[in-house]
């Protein structure tokens, strides 16, 4: 047996630790190198015990989680699980700003009567260990600047057809994903001309507060789908959970039950096989950072069926894994840094030809 993965655990409840150190110590691979109880116990034993996971509390005295994440994630970043209470009780921004910041994860805080066993916490900690997170510093006047026009070694991106607009924007993503979607819909115009779909995995309670959360940051109009709703201009449907989301016809979005496509339902892959189907060139595929391969066989189909596929590069990518997978099966066109991606549908969407230095 390899060596086992170090979890910090940071709670305020002495309680919620106990509990939370007897789930992970029932898997061998697993071992929980110390215990915190708020954010500022947690950065300083960040710094000693550089952990390969850290659960984290939210709502904690001395300093909050969020506050901890951020101070963790600019000094020594690290895979974070964030446990929290039921976020429908809570504003969307609270727990989704833990995303923003650099957290990976999401999960509920079972109750403490449900005993030990609620507390699953072992695969995702494992899941997450082999992450390589990235250092975020929030500071705007250190994110990179918009997508170049020109620069040197630039690839053209071909442009739609004269006359012919894109008409869907089908996305696929993942672990990281939620900080990207942030970004790239807070920079897109009102105007924006090509109706988006997203699949975003996520734990299925957290979905409607990332969709509030999204939405507070666009000029777009951003909600959970439903069954049979229209494809708009300016707006952006996001796959609720529990269903796949797919697109039968151009201009309609449907949502079924089903079994599981790649290990994931929603799937990336079958709303973006659905795309390709139903809007053939005019399709316009995106995937970005994520574990695993869902998007990638939806990706090859819209490549196949003659529209553009665009993939987050492996530079920005919290985890490579689908738009490697997507590269792997010669099924992107263009890759581009997470914080391009805005820039480079507006000129797509309006058809221009995108140019990149990166």
């Amino acid at each position: 047996m390899g060596k086992k993965v170090s979890v910090l655990v940071v709670d305020d409840s002495h309680i919620c630790r106990q509990l939370i150190c007897e789930a992970l110590g029932r898997d061998p691979d697993l071992e929980v190198v110390g215990t915190c109880a708020n954010g500022k116990e947690a950065l300083e034993a960040a710094r000693e015990l550089r952990p390969q996971v850290i659960t984290m509390d939210v709502e904690m005295p001395v300093m909050d989680g969020l506050t901890a994440v951020e101070h963790i994630m600019a000094e020594v970043p690290t895979p974070i699980l964030m446990l929290t209470a039921d976020p429908r009780q809570q504003a969307p921004e609270l727990t989704c700003r833990a995303l923003e910041l650099g957290a990976l994860a999401l999960q509920i805080k079972p109750s403490i009567d449900a005993g030990t066993e609620a507390w699953n916490l072992s695969r995702e900690v494992k899941l997450l260990s082999s992450v390589r997170v990235i250092r975020h510093i929030h500071n705007s006047k250190q994110r990179r600047p918009p997508l170049p026009g020109t620069g040197a070694g630039a690839v053209v991106v071909p442009a739609p057809p004269v006359g012919m607009p894109y008409g869907v924007l089908a996305v696929a993503s993942s672990t990281g994903g939620p900080q990207v979607l942030f970004r790239m819909l807070s920079e897109l115009p009102a105007d924006f001309p090509t109706p988006i779909v997203i699949v975003q995995h996520i734990n299925a309670a957290f979905s409607e507060s990332l969709a509030g959360w999204l939405a507070n940051s666009s000029k777009l109009k951003v909600r959970l789908a439903t069954d049979g709703e229209q494809l708009l201009p300016g707006n952006v449907l996001i796959a609720p959970p529990g269903q796949h989301m797919s697109i039968p016809f151009r201009g309609r979005v449907a949502l079924r039950p089903g079994v599981e496509r790649d290990g994931h339902m929603p799937s990336g892959t079958v709303l973006l096989e659905s795309a390709a189907k139903a809007y053939g060139r005019r399709t316009l595929g995106l995937i970005l950072t994520g574990m695993g391969e869902d998007g990638a066989e939806g990706m090859l189909a819209i490549k196949q069926a003659g529209g553009l596929t665009l993939a987050q590069n492996e530079e920005s990518c919290v985890v490579f894994g689908m738009p490697g997978a997507s590269v792997a099966r010669k099924a992107v066109d263009h890759l581009v840094h997470g914080d391009d991606i805005a820039g480079a549908l507006v000129r797509l969407a309006r058809g221009e030809t995108l140019t990149a230095g990166r």
